[in-house]
């Protein structure tokens, strides 16, 4: 029979079901639209299986039902499905085009029965309505898998802009201002103007260098005397080259190949996942729909193992810029109501080490997290960025990279910082050819500001994270000074400190 009820979308419908749903709620039950007609996004004779307590039909992307344009009198918003205690009724959302139920027209609602076929306008796609019978019909008897899949589909799309409102929010207070944007260019302005001053002392070492060459040459007779203050001051010249290096960064490739075995590619494997109900199973990250990702790590030589904290646990970072990682959101969303999520991961060297790890073995600052309530007591969370994005791991194997704390937190502005990491994967083409990718990084300010080393000219890209920031010393060797945090458009980079490691 019709009712007279309105109908407004809400994320208690959707997010919180879907929720109550991944989480194995016992008593809780599903239905199946079976699709009649072949589109853009499913099938003929394909079931989609529908978990949450409303859902939207139409053209909209935001619609968990959704037609592709050649369906012409389908709405973008058509109609909805919403639960009604243990009912389910048929809600007419569109203005122009109506929505039948078994050939009656729906003026406004209408309860479903088992079996009914929903028309969306005249000669439009049919849907079949199936409710499943017994224990068949509980959601519990859908795979977490694949329970988590849906809960993607079906509960978080109708909200993407929503949930990025949120997330800007929660950032807001962990990010660095875009302020500094201008002061860094200005402060390059200077940064040149020094890198250039220090080109032209060069070059005039260089030409004392040469006249002093050509004088000796002239002058035969003052042969050994000459060559006695050649050798001096090729000796001042190659000390003043050599602090040039320092200042401008310039790589050494034999103190770089060096370092090389102590980078890893590091990427998951597979993730386990508990639910708040006890449930547990694995997701491989080799399947679709599984979140997967990779970053950088490296060796110290105390044994310690030195990462960025949102390469362990991409699900508190489930942001892709303006857009929300769906995956990752579901697996945030377990952790945060009653769940446990685990990583397994597998760290790769240019030397061929393998080592294996687990989220749960790395020590993480999680003090700056933001957490919100969205709505039937539905928490997520947000981790906290700046100087908290690291992890580190003991496991026991020395032969690593030299570090300094101290240069870490003191750098002058100007100081050319060397970067190795894996950018978009890069330099990980196999496992028996891996090796990273050297690129640099220009130190904005003196010191630290906030707790983070900022650069400009920011070589490193997505996939350089958690790799080493490297200074050069004065006796022609590497040391570690900070680990890749972020970068915030096209130049303005973010380092953590290495002193943040305990």
């Amino acid at each position: 029979m019709a009712q007279a009820t309105s109908y407004k979308r809400s994320i208690a419908g959707s997010v919180g079901a879907g929720m109550k749903s991944v989480f194995g709620d016992k008593g809780r039950r599903y239905y199946v639209l079976e699709h009649k007609v072949s589109s853009k996004f499913h099938k003929a004779g394909e079931s989609q299986r529908i978990i949450v307590d409303e859902i939207e039909i139409g053209r909209d992307p935001r619609c968990q039902v959704r037609f592709d344009e050649q369906f012409a009198t389908v709405s973008r918003r058509h109609a909805a499905i919403i639960k009604d205690g243990d009912n389910w009724k048929l809600v007419q959302l569109s203005k122009t085009n109506s929505t039948y139920l078994n050939g009656h027209k729906v003026e406004k609602e209408w309860y479903l029965q088992n079996g009914d076929e929903i028309q969306l306008s005249t000669n439009g796609p049919k849907l079949g309505f199936i409710t499943p019978l017994g224990d068949k019909g509980l959601v519990k008897s859908i795979g977490m898998t694949a329970r988590l899949s849906l809960f993607r589909q079906q509960a978080l799309r109708p909200y993407k802009t929503a949930v990025s409102i949120l997330t800007a929010c929660l950032i807001l207070g962990c990010c660095i201002g875009a302020f500094y944007l201008h002061e860094l260019y200005q402060k390059n302005q200077e940064q040149a103007e020094l890198i250039a001053l220090n080109e032209k002392r060069h070059t005039e070492a260089m030409a004392v260098q040469d006249s002093l060459l050509t004088k000796a040459t002239n002058e035969r007779e003052k042969l050994t005397t000459e060559l006695t203050k050649l050798k001096s001051q090729f000796g001042k010249v190659s000390k003043q080259q050599r602090n040039i290096a320092v200042a401008t960064g310039n790589i050494d490739n034999a103190a770089i190949n060096a370092c090389l075995p102590s980078v890893f590619f590091i990427y998951p494997t597979s993730i386990d996942v508990t639910l708040p109900n006890g449930e547990s199973g694995t997701l491989d990250c080799s399947e679709k729909n599984v979140p997967s990702w990779s970053g950088t790590g490296f060796l110290l030589e105390n044994g310690t193992f030195v990462t960025a904290r949102h390469v362990i646990e991409a699900w508190n970072f489930w942001m892709n810029g303006n857009n929300i990682d769906e995956e990752l959101a579901q697996l945030n969303a377990i952790m945060n109501n009653g769940g446990k999520v685990k990583a397994h991961f597998v760290a790769i060297s240019s030397s061929g080490k393998r080592i294996n790890l687990t989220s749960d073995q790395f020590a993480i600052n999680r003090t700056a997290d933001q957490v919100r309530h969205i709505e039937d007591g539905v928490k997520m969370s947000m981790g906290g960025g700046g100087n908290t994005d690291f992890a580190y791991a003991r496991i026991g194997q020395n032969g690593g990279l030299k570090f300094n704390k101290s240069a870490s937190t003191t750098l002058e502005r100007g100081t050319k910082l060397t970067v190795l990491g894996f950018p978009l994967g890069l330099g990980a083409n196999s496992a028996t050819s891996i090796k990273p990718i050297s690129s640099t990084a220009t130190v904005g300010i003196d010191g630290l500001d906030r707790g983070v080393i900022l650069t400009s000219e920011t070589n490193f890209e997505q996939g350089c994270s958690g790799g080493p920031a490297l200074i050069l010393d004065e006796n022609g060797n590497y040391s570690v000074i900070g680990i890749i945090s972020a970068i915030a458009g096209r130049n303005t980079g973010f380092i953590v400190p290495i002193s943040t490691v305990n």
